[in-house]
């Protein structure tokens, strides 16, 4: 029979606010919210030493990754081989510092400190030592760190770029190649186990018992913990579980949405006027749009990668913008679509939006790889620095939304 490994009160859905009891959990188990059917809660075997051998296995290939060469050129005789560390320097380089360290940040820096504080979270369960302040700040920081690890959208990046170069040289790929993939999946595997109510829970005890009814938490004036799901009182300024400031729902989270929105609306502009890539064959020099590389690319009848790029560069940051902006207008002119099928777009809307980044990937491995002096080289445009932007502030109006907010509506 399988052991009970989780034993809490009640929570309050993160997406819709409503309160649910959560009964005695056993390991393979998923709770759902039911009200919105989000996954609320999943308990996975073995969860400890999975989180521990994944995000170790992953540190270990991360830096063989970074060791040797990733992907090398040839053309007319000229090879060129290039490293991990090589992408964020030929950014740095040509004076793209910002986009040097946006592709630093979310490829090196973020997706380390996140493996390194997931592992000293499963040996603080292991030993069932810890550190209560160290493994609070710990806790906090995976949460903030998730959404914007994309080690899976450079590798995309990575595959578009060998589909660009072979119309044009011959393409390697090196060991590091196929560490940093294995990487990847290992990355990928440890942020599956990761369950931010389950480290909370084991690490902490459960919280507090307040003994709500069936409802949303704020008619029964309680605030659920938007980073540990614990449930506090209203007039508590501060989770009792994770000392986090809590609030019953983000502070002008539509005003805040929309001003981001805007930005991007305006920075979608020359991200897609300007050349996002130059390249320099012999002496001529050709600027590439977004709108011009699916167009390449389309003409070489590689099919599914302008596909990818035409979704992920052009639709998605589009349909991103409108579909956020529709939400903000659906709750001061709330329709009879049901609440449920809103969270549904607002979700898939969050879920989308870092692939857009692969165009930027794109770009600063091809910059890296093919600098063959006056034979031939490629370097970032003006619009590669509007259209990172783009990304990043949808990102950050997608996190300001409040989805509890169109449950709001649909209980007036």
């Amino acid at each position: 029979m399988k052991r009970s490994t989780f034993i809490e009160n009640e929570t309050a859905c993160e997406s819709c606010d409503w309160v649910n009891p959560i009964p005695p959990m056993q390991e393979n188990e998923r709770l759902r919210c039911s009200r919105c059917k989000h996954v609320i809660l999943s308990i996975h075997a073995n969860s400890a030493k999975q989180l521990l051998a994944n995000s170790s296995a992953a540190l270990m290939l991360f830096f063989l990754s970074l060791t040797y060469e990733f992907l090398g050129f040839t053309s007319n005789g000229i090879s060129q081989q290039i490293s991990l560390l090589d992408c964020i320097n030929a950014l740095l380089i040509e004076h793209f510092t910002v986009l040097g360290a946006v592709v630093s940040i979310t490829l090196i820096i973020l997706p380390i400190i996140y493996l390194v504080s997931v592992l000293l979270l499963s040996l603080a369960l292991l030993t069932k030592t810890k550190n209560e302040r160290a493994a609070r700040w710990l806790l906090l920081s995976i949460r903030s760190i998730e959404p914007w690890l994309m080690v899976d959208v450079f590798l995309l990046g990575g595959l578009v770029a060998l589909v660009k170069l072979t119309s044009l040289a011959q393409v390697s790929l090196g060991i590091s190649f196929w560490a940093f993939t294995a990487y990847t999946i290992l990355l990928l595997r440890t942020v599956c186990y990761v369950d931010k109510r389950w480290l909370w829970n084991q690490l902490f005890g459960a919280s507090a018992a307040l003994d709500p009814v069936s409802g949303s938490a704020r008619s029964q004036d309680l605030i659920g913990c938007q980073f540990c799901g614990a449930l506090n009182h209203q007039t508590d300024h501060m989770c009792s579980r994770c000392h986090h400031v809590i609030a019953s729902r983000k502070t002008s989270s539509l005003h805040r949405t929309l001003a981001l929105l805007i930005s991007a609306s305006i920075l979608y502009v020359p991200a897609n006027f300007f050349p996002i890539m130059n390249t320099t064959f012999l002496g001529t020099i050709e600027h590439s749009t977004i709108i011009g590389g699916v167009m390449l690319l389309w003409a070489l009848k590689s099919y599914p990668v302008a596909l990818v790029i035409l979704i992920a560069s052009v639709l998605v940051p589009i349909a991103k913008i409108l579909s956020l902006f529709w939400l903000c207008w659906q709750y001061h002119f709330n329709t009879d679509l049901p609440a449920i099928k809103k969270q549904k777009i607002y979700h898939l809307t969050e879920l989308v939006g870092r692939w857009s980044m692969v165009d930027i990937f794109v770009v600063a491995i091809l910059s890296a790889l093919v600098q063959l002096g006056s034979v031939m080289n490629i370097v970032p445009g003006l619009a590669a620095l509007s259209f990172c932007a783009v990304v990043i502030i949808t990102m950050l109006a997608a996190m300001s939304f409040d989805s509890r907010l169109i449950w709001d509506k649909s209980e007036e």
